[in-house]
């Protein structure tokens, strides 16, 4: 990432920030108190999150976190965080590789114009030094089953279990992590 894609990072993170403060900022205007705490629980809901994503120490998914929706035209991603204390710093690299092959196959295999919405979930196992990952593309598919097939024959670093949903489509997979 060099200087320029920095300083873009940062405007778009400031343009964020700058809505949300000024939604709240016209909640107040007009004496919508109960709207004011709402936003306000829900900005610091967000900014949780995104500490416990940042403190997993994995630098490649904390930027591909932030720069997804701008990246990604037909695409919206939220994502959380269920777990404390781990670190996916070793599988990092790996992890974002798969989550980029997912979307972009899926980007690559759907109509133009249409939006899917994108979850990503990190989650504790049983296991300690494994991190559950899940990442749901929920959608209008073209042809959901077609999509499935072409998921499963990706080669992946980690192996991958696909689950045809209602909504759409749940990929999911574990990664190291250390503690």
């Amino acid at each position: 990432m060099n200087e320029k894609d920095v300083i873009l990072l940062l405007q778009h993170y400031r343009h964020d920030l700058m809505n949300h403060l000024q939604i709240i900022h016209g909640y107040l205007s007009m004496n919508k108190t109960d709207r004011v705490e709402s936003k306000v629980q829900e900005s610091l809901e967000y900014y949780n999150e995104e500490r416990k994503l940042m403190h997993l120490q994995g630098t490649l998914l904390t930027l591909w976190v932030i720069q997804f929706n701008g990246y990604y035209e037909d695409f919206r991603l939220t994502y959380q965080i269920h777990t404390e204390n781990k670190k996916i710093s070793q599988s990092d690299e790996q992890l974002v590789r798969q989550c980029n092959r997912v979307i972009s196959l899926i980007s690559h295999l759907h109509e133009k114009m249409e939006l899917f919405e994108a979850k990503l979930l990190l989650e504790d196992t049983d296991k300690q030094e494994v991190l559950r990952v899940k990442l749901s593309i929920n959608g209008n598919f073209k042809d959901k089953e077609e999509v499935m097939k072409e998921l499963n024959s990706l080669e992946l670093e980690y192996q991958m279990s696909i689950e045809n949903t209602n909504d759409g489509i749940v990929c999911m997979f574990a990664v190291p992590c250390e503690i």
